[in-house]
């Protein structure tokens, strides 16, 4: 017994740094996810497996904004080291979008502009689960042309990996080998209205088991002239078509015009449909639309507002679908022309409907039209029964606050006052991601030249920096005691996962030092 209890003894000891250092959020501070000299900035999101997190960015700390990516675990621990992956050291002093989109197995692609060849081409890669380089094809049509807005996506369909792109005045589409990324079509799919300028602004797979993807673009005619939505489906052999009887797109909206350089996010529900957000220029208004498995608008022609009246301009939505609740939830900020005053609403419909408003006619505020600096920045996770919004307010120039509060799919405010998640300070655009019970909000931090990528878990419960539910909580049942310390010491030695409370593939000391630090 002298013996057991001496081994439990050290084991404690030698692990307590790695049980605070395993628990990356704070209630005292953000989370830094990527730091260095220079700017750090255009964090993108996805969700990967339990509860877990990747993060692609670019970094500037060594002259030319590199590509990079790393995957985080619940708690927001880098799994690909401080800095993660290096994926293209490239030479721009400038950026343009890009694009990261998890892949089946762990893995990551992202798609970006590439001068490493020379010129300016499209590159896409792909991440192993570990972090690594498993094949980086750069898309030969683009030498030469004028490029932008790559996206990337996976086909559960047979696991292959599409890219799309802006070319020139089109859009193109390629299929990768998901192995080899070898480019599985002779020739790359041109996708052009007309005659009018057709840039892509999203990529999801089709929403039915049949595969191929849908592609969504931004049709223009000169450069005053309207800029609208509409949308592809693409069929594995790369045939454009969203039945076999016509390869006509559908019109995701074409009154009024989408903002110089805006090009709307859209969403694929699989079973349901595909889901679009975005806002007008004249008036400054948002605007929700779902398209059914057959590219039939079921919100009118022109999608449903987030509101019925115009008196205030609502630009820059961010939305979420819940599809478990048949619930679409939209966030915006809101202000008072020619004025200073702003403020922050939601919206949420269902998604089975027909784009009736569920949350009153001007939706339902969040924070109240006010005098102040500005309101910009707002994001939104959505799951378990409701959405958990977040949005910047300033008071000052660089003096950008983030605050976060979450509402159940009736409408219903949850927290009596909405959380602070952050001090102020000179923050840039907001990502998201969902976790089990929380969500993830990250932002560029710090004034130009010095930014970093900062994030802040906020738990459905409100707590701002609580990490997951307990480590040492074994066997899932909300307490940490003998139950659980009985599992660690069964499974001593072994990498059994109910055991392995720390996930690293074996059950020793460290996860005994959990236990005994959660013991309720």
């Amino acid at each position: 017994m002298k013996k057991a209890g001496f081994i439990v003894a050290v084991a404690t000891a030698a692990s307590l740094t790695a049980i605070v250092s395993s628990l990356a959020w704070s209630s005292i501070a953000t989370t830094i996810l990527a730091s260095g000299a220079n700017d750090q900035v255009q964090p993108k999101m996805s969700r990967g497996s339990s509860d877990g997190f990747f993060m692609s960015w670019f970094d500037n700390a060594t002259g030319g904004y590199d590509v990079r990516a790393n995957h985080f675990d619940a708690r927001g621990v880098p799994s690909w080291g401080p800095n993660g992956t290096l994926i293209a050291d490239r030479s721009f002093s400038s950026t343009v979008d890009y694009y990261s989109s998890p892949v089946s197995g762990g893995k990551l692609a992202v798609a970006y502009n590439d001068d490493r060849l020379g010129g300016d081409r499209i590159s896409a890669s792909l991440l192993s689960s570990a972090g690594a380089i498993i094949w980086t094809s750069t898309m030969p049509d683009s030498a030469g042309a004028y490029v932008a807005n790559p996206k990337v996506r996976e086909d559960p369909f047979d696991g292959s990996i599409y890219v799309s792109w802006y070319q020139g005045t089109a859009t193109k589409l390629q299929k990768l080998d998901p192995t080899t990324g070898a480019m599985l079509w002779a020739t790359s799919v041109t996708i052009q209205d007309g005659t009018a300028q057709t840039t892509n602004a999203d990529l999801w797979p089709v929403a039915d088991a049949t595969g191929g993807v849908m592609v969504s673009c931004v049709r223009q005619v000169g450069f005053t002239g309207a800029k609208t939505l509409k949308a592809w489906r693409v069929s594995p052999a790369g045939v454009l078509g969203w039945t076999a009887t016509t390869t006509t797109p559908t019109i995701v909206f074409s009154t009024g015009s989408l903002q110089i350089g805006n090009y709307p996010s859209c969403e694929a529900v699989p079973g349901v449909g595909y889901v679009f957000c975005w806002y007008t220029s004249s008036p400054l208004q948002c605007s929700v639309q779902v398209l059914d498995l057959q590219g039939v608008a079921k919100f009118g022609a022109n999608g449903a507002t987030v509101a019925s009246t115009t008196t205030l301009e609502r630009v820059s939505p961010r939305f979420a679908v819940d599809a478990a609740a048949d619930r679409v939830y939209a966030v915006w900020p809101e202000h008072v022309p020619s004025s200073s005053s702003y403020g922050v609403s939601a919206q949420a419909f269902a998604l089975s409907g027909i784009g009736t408003r569920l949350w009153g006619a001007s939706g339902l505020s969040l924070s109240p039209v006010a005098t102040q600096y500005s309101t910009d920045f707002t994001a939104v996770t959505a799951g378990s029964g409701g959405a958990t919004f977040a949005w910047q307010t300033s008071s000052a120039f660089g003096q950008d606050s983030i605050f976060s509060q979450r509402v159940n799919a009736a409408g219903v405010v949850q927290w009596a006052n909405a959380s602070r998640v952050d001090v102020a300070s000179d923050k840039g655009m907001m990502m998201s991601v969902r976790q089990s019970s929380a969500s993830v909000f990250v932002w560029p931090d710090g004034a130009t030249g010095n930014t970093d990528i900062a994030a802040q878990r906020v738990g459905d419960d409100s707590l701002v920096g609580s990490n997951p539910t307990s480590p040492g909580d074994a066997n899932g049942d909300g307490l940490v005691n003998g139950a659980d310390l009985a599992a660690v010491l069964s499974g001593w030695g072994t990498n059994d996962a109910a055991a392995d409370v720390n996930d690293d593939g074996i059950v020793d000391g460290v996860d005994l030092a959990i236990v005994l630090s959660d013991w309720d």
